[in-house]
């Protein structure tokens, strides 16, 4: 049965990595049956498609490879009630989970009955790609029940078991019996607060404000998986302030943000930076970058900014530009003697520079979440990038001069034509940034198309390197369905909690109360950014950026802020997230390539927030960092 079981998560995943090549393809075929003036008839809504089957069908999969976010800081310090904790955030999970089969499978089985079909060209029958929907989403829910079964009944400690060196051997319910007990006490419980949590006073804002606050807190802060969370969430907000039902409203909102084309430049890119990650393309990288930067004021420590500068404007990622970068500069500067404290946090905070030089995919998540255009969000993010590279720069250049001692012994000097000779190791990689930047910015091609452009550049330039064989081909593509999945389930949980909230009429009232104090632009900024700080702490940048903006978008508008230079904005105080304790992802994966403890390298990352913070003050006095370029750009015949 156990080998079963794995059998269909792994299938599931497969499934999702040939839906992800899918999306590739018709990208490909639109944008070619463009440039010959052709129509490719509904070719954005099979790739949309395409999409929702790769959200779905991973999850399983991403679900038992623990790529799933949770905000586990609890469950990892609960001592003897691990496993009790445990058992509360994989019921719950499991309700979520089988709440989303249960309406997936009727919503596809009503579609099929009433021959519902797709409004665009293509005029699908509906209930054909919803089936993948519904065949995933009863796989997830699987799994999760799966794993719950395990812990009640066997000594299996979850899915993040290979990733903890928890010890469970004195935790509290050691038999089946008392397990099973905690399981029934849960779901009466949940039981008993759902039949608690109906009939409030619709018109009381501060009673919703405080129930969607407890709840969300509650849910996240007990580890429960942050998409589910948001379900959770959603769901007590319609059945506490509304009459219609939670379950079809969730699935209609979550099929539509699943399917959507804007949404399928994401995991190509997420895709891209998997190949380069996994090839020698990144090493080479590093190779070229060095022996200019030795000639610097702070010698290889601006490997790790350059590097991740140039790498960012291939990735997206905050996390694939840190492990790559990371993985070649730490050890080379460890042997080189640069001091620990300098490596880890310049390291640690140029790494956030996937979030904003383009193509970001919290740049993506904030564009189709507020409805903005994604280049003119790209544009924006180019000069606010490289200013915020060079600070980065900068504090290296000021630690060299103020803190003699600790410099390194100086790198051996290598001629002119040895550097240029060594630099020509960067074409592939520059070559690849200009073919996706250039392509958007030259108006060739749309975010999604630029792209595809990407996964193609960084496939050809690995197989002419002789670093792309069958089994990085593999790994980037089931890395990045993963990576995508996770992204997929919090935005669902989002799209889900956003409608709760507009039904719910809180969003509205909230931003009726606020402009009620008659805040200035400057001082909404201000209080902003504290409230970003502080849940910075809890969450990883893209929660946090879909799981506000249904509150805080409002507001913005209604204070004539710019949604494009506020999207810049967002993504310097999502950046500080990532190394913000005690959830900074960067942090996190620093300590486990380092084995430093998370404590020394949040206190490493801790000038780096200062240069950020400093930079949120920059942006706020020349806004038009942000919007000069899109500006210009866009502007041109």
């Amino acid at each position: 049965m156990r080998r079963l079981l794995d059998g269909l998560y792994k299938a599931s995943g497969v499934v999702a990595a040939v839906a992800l090549v899918a999306i590739l393809t018709m990208v490909i075929a639109q944008m070619v049956a463009r440039w010959s003036g052709l129509l490719f008839a509904g070719g954005a809504q099979y790739a949309g498609y395409a999409m929702a089957a790769t959200s779905f069908m991973a999850m399983a999969y991403t679900f038992n490879h623990n790529a799933h976010i949770r905000v586990a800081l609890f469950v990892t310090k609960s001592g003897r009630y691990r496993r009790a904790m445990e058992i509360w955030c994989y019921t719950l999970a499991s309700l979520s989970a089988v709440f989303l089969a249960w309406y997936a499978v009727k919503a596809t089985l009503l579609s099929a009955q009433i021959n519902d079909i797709s409004q665009g060209q293509d005029a699908t029958p509906l209930w054909i790609p919803q089936t993948f929907m519904a065949i995933g989403a009863v796989i997830f829910a699987i799994a999760v029940v799966d794993n719950l079964t395990r812990i009640i009944l066997t000594n299996y400690q979850g899915v993040d078991a290979a990733d903890s060196d928890a010890d469970w051997s004195d935790a509290l319910l050691n038999s089946k019996t008392s397990r099973a007990i905690m399981l029934a006490a849960i779901l009466l419980v949940v039981y008993a607060s759902l039949q608690a949590m109906t009939g409030f006073d619709r018109d009381a804002v501060a009673l919703k404000i405080g129930i969607f606050l407890f709840v969300m807190f509650f849910l996240l802060g007990s580890g429960i998986w942050v998409g589910l969370a948001l379900m959770g969430v959603a769901y007590i907000g319609m059945i506490g302030f509304t009459s219609r039902n939670p379950g079809n409203a969730m699935i209609i909102t979550v099929w539509t943000s699943s399917s959507s084309w804007t949404l399928t430049a994401l995991p190509l890119f997420i895709w891209m930076g998997e190949i380069l990650h996994r090839t020698r393309l990144s090493e080479d990288m590093f190779k070229g970058l060095a022996p200019w930067m030795a000639r610097i004021p702070g010698g290889l420590l601006h490997t790790n900014v350059v590097g991740c500068t140039v790498f960012a404007a291939v990735s997206g990622s905050s996390a694939a530009t840190l492990t790559t970068v990371g993985k070649m500069s730490i050890p080379e500067l460890q042997k080189r003697g640069y001091p620990e404290f300098m490596t880890i946090g310049t390291l640690a905070g140029a790494a956030t520079l996937g979030l904003m030089i383009p193509p970001s995919l919290t740049l993506i998540v904030y564009g189709v979440t507020v409805k903005e255009s994604i280049t003119k969000l790209f544009m924006a993010g180019v000069l606010p990038g490289l200013v915020l590279a060079s600070m980065f720069m900068l504090y290296i250049v000021a630690w060299y001069f103020l803190r003699p001692s600790e410099r390194p012994t100086p790198e051996a000097k290598i001629g002119f034509v040895a550097a240029l000779k060594n630099s020509t190791l960067l074409i592939p990689v520059i070559a690849l940034v200009v073919v996706v930047i250039g392509s958007m910015y030259g108006g060739y091609a749309t975010p999604t198309e630029a792209a595809a452009f990407g996964v193609v550049g960084a496939l050809v330039l690995a197989a002419l390197q002789g670093s792309l064989n069958w089994s990085t081909f593999l790994d980037s593509l089931l890395g990045a369905t993963r990576t995508s999945a996770m992204i997929a389930l919090i935005l669902m949980g989002a799209a889900f909690l956003s409608l709760s909230m507009g039904f719910t009429g809180l969003p509205r009232a909230l931003a009726g109360w606020i402009a009620e104090f008659n805040l200035s632009p400057i001082a909404l900024i201000a209080a902003l950014t504290v409230f970003y700080i502080i849940i910075g702490m809890f969450l990883d940048g893209i929660s946090a950026v879909v799981l506000t903006m249904a509150i805080i978008e409002p507001m913005i508008r209604a204070a004539g802020i710019d949604l494009i230079w506020f999207g810049i904005f967002i993504v310097v105080v999502v950046e500080m997230a990532q190394i913000t304790p005690p959830i900074g992802f960067n942090l996190f994966v620093l300590q486990s390539m380092t084995k430093h403890d998370i404590t020394y390298i949040a206190k490493t990352a801790l000038p780096m927030f200062a240069i950020m913070l400093l930079m949120v003050v920059i942006l706020v006095n020349f806004p038009s960092l942000a919007t000069w370029l899109p500006e210009q750009l866009l502007s041109q015949p």
